[in-house]
């Protein structure tokens, strides 16, 4: 263990339950809120009601979480005074990217750092990283140098960097869309690759939050094929023994367990998801109430089962944390600590 990276390994551990597994719950989400408050408003979202979108999804879940990602525009200023004994976990990238042809090039929030995320007590930072291996060059560059920047700084101010990677359509691809969705005509191959790039050590990824390695329809099916379980076998090595947890990009309760399943059968140490838990309560907006009754009760029912599979199921990073944190030559170890 290298006595200078030690802090990010304290920092995970705040994001673990006891038995080592991420149940981590994310708020960040801007544009799929947006969606849904302009298309029963018809018009533009006002700041205000994302902001009550938000809180009322984090009252009412966050008690089951171990860990939530918010975002420092509407989440933190509104709602980290009602985190109690979570880890945190904050967004650096923009909502918004530039699209290319053959290419999307992402960016961070204006004014935000990964120091300033650690310098008001975050866990971890997180980046949403558009990536597909047959983009252009300009594309591939651009997003690889994103990444490799942010992955040294998360290791001079000793936070864990988490890196979420998502396949996206091209400009002229058919069902083309620039919604935080799935994409239709994802590859597996370009999934597994994507991580397999980022895996390298040169980019300093602590935590991946991977999507489905095959199109979400494909869990659908009453038995799940050997090319989807390999999928899966396939996207565990990728990772290069790094954790990883399972993100879950709005898929129906039933299909995101499945996910999960076969994940955990492959490594996978937890989840970090939000649409799956509560996007169906927000069928009922802007009736508040309605929305709260259903995040009490299917929307918290659902955690406690995915909870349940993880704890059963999901690989425990406890070993893994001992190992970093386990201190050699503890007699040397203030004289061998240095500041950043």
């Amino acid at each position: 263990m290298k006595i200078q990276g030690l802090g990010k390994y304290v920092h995970m551990k705040r994001l673990c339950s006891p038995e080592g597994h991420f149940n981590m719950l994310a708020l960040d989400q801007r544009p799929p809120i947006f969606n849904i408050i302009e298309k029963i408003k018809k018009r533009k979202f006002k700041y205000s009601e994302v902001v009550e979108c938000k809180k009322i999804i984090s009252s009412s879940l966050m008690q089951f979480s171990t860990a939530i990602l918010m975002d420092p525009y509407f989440s933190i200023p509104n709602i980290l005074n009602t985190v109690k004994n979570k880890g945190l976990i904050i967004t650096l990238e923009d909502h918004k990217f530039k699209e290319i042809s053959k290419g999307r090039l992402s960016k961070r929030i204006d004014k935000w750092s990964v120091e300033k995320i650690k310098k008001i007590g975050g866990d971890a930072v997180k980046v949403l990283v558009w990536y597909r291996p047959d983009a252009n060059s300009n594309s591939i560059q651009h997003q690889k140098k994103f990444v490799e920047i942010i992955g040294k700084e998360c290791e001079k101010f000793n936070i864990p960097f988490l890196l979420e990677l998502l396949v996206f359509p091209f400009k002229n691809d058919p069902n083309h869309t620039s919604k935080y969705q799935e994409h239709n005509l994802k590859k597996t191959d370009h999934v597994i690759e994507s991580v397999y790039e980022f895996s390298k050590n040169k980019y300093k990824v602590d935590i991946f939050k991977v999507e489905c390695p095959v199109h979400s329809y494909d869990l659908d099916h009453k038995n799940i094929s050997k090319k989807t379980k390999q999928a899966f076998r396939d996207l565990s090595i990728a990772t290069n023994k790094k954790p990883w947890v399972m993100l879950s990009a709005g898929m129906k309760k039933n299909t995101f367990f499945k996910c999960l399943n076969l994940a955990y059968s492959n490594q996978a140490s937890g989840y970090l998801a939000g649409r799956s838990i509560w996007k169906e309560a927000f069928d009922h907006y802007p009736n508040l109430n309605r929305i709260k009754n259903e995040l009490n009760k299917s929307s918290s029912n659902y955690m406690k089962k995915i909870n349940k599979l993880t704890k059963l199921k999901a690989k425990s990073i406890n070993i893994f944390l001992n190992d970093h944190l386990t201190i050699k030559q503890p007699k040397n170890f203030l004289h061998n600590f240095k500041k950043f």
